[in-house]
């Protein structure tokens, strides 16, 4: 199954059926690796404990859903069960997350072309993480007044806020920011709706959101 990923005419496939979905070529080739490590995951997940094989399973489970797949639940299920969560982040996990937090909300030196933000531009080594988190928090708030609720996605960012530890860490916004993707992940492109949540993923991966 690794060998059918990493060469050969079924790579020319699934990069063909990539592509369908992501005409970027910088996604595409990130795709494409993605998939070479889930087809290892599969491979070994019995070795795996199961929040492992989420994590690494988690780009392509809205499109293919893998073994023992849910449908995820509603909306106000998932921001209930990640408010819940927020404030048992701590140690290691909260180190993490903050980390990442503040990763993608550093601008890189590379400066995207104009007309770039909210796509990835090329080559995939040139991709700002910052630009498209910024890019994908844009479009949560210009989807929330579009369809009219901004009030409650507020409402999801602010309770997400209070409940995340306020102890320097900052990982306050994130929190909030994670939120009002959760709050829209029914109107938005489950893409960003994850680049959103990152900082969380490895604390508590967004398939868990039960």
């Amino acid at each position: 199954m690794v060998n059918a990923f990493t060469g050969g005419f079924r790579v020319a496939q699934i990069t063909q059926a990539i592509g369908k979905a992501l005409p970027e070529p910088a996604a595409a080739a990130a795709a494409l690796e993605s998939a070479q490590v889930v087809a290892l995951a599969i491979l070994v997940r019995e070795q795996l404990y199961p929040i492992q094989f989420a994590s690494i399973y988690r780009p392509f489970a809205t499109v293919l859903p893998g073994p023992d797949y849910q449908a995820p639940p509603s909306v106000d299920r998932q921001i209930a069960a990640f408010l819940q969560r927020l404030p048992a982040l701590s140690g290691e996990a909260e180190a993490e997350a903050a980390a990442v937090a503040k990763a993608l909300g550093e601008v890189s030196s590379f400066a995207p072309p104009a007309g770039a933000v909210g796509s990835l531009p090329v080559p995939i080594s040139e991709v700002d993480p910052a630009a498209l988190y910024s890019a994908a928090w844009k479009a949560a708030i210009a989807t929330a007044n579009k369809t009219e609720r901004t009030n409650a996605f507020r409402a999801a960012q602010e309770g997400a806020e209070q409940k995340a530890p306020h102890d320097g860490s900052g990982i306050v916004g994130s929190a909030g920011v994670a939120a009002g993707a959760i709050f829209l992940r029914d109107v938005m492109p489950i893409e960003q709706v994850l680049l959103l949540y990152e900082p969380f993923a490895a604390a508590f991966p967004y398939e868990t959101l039960t």
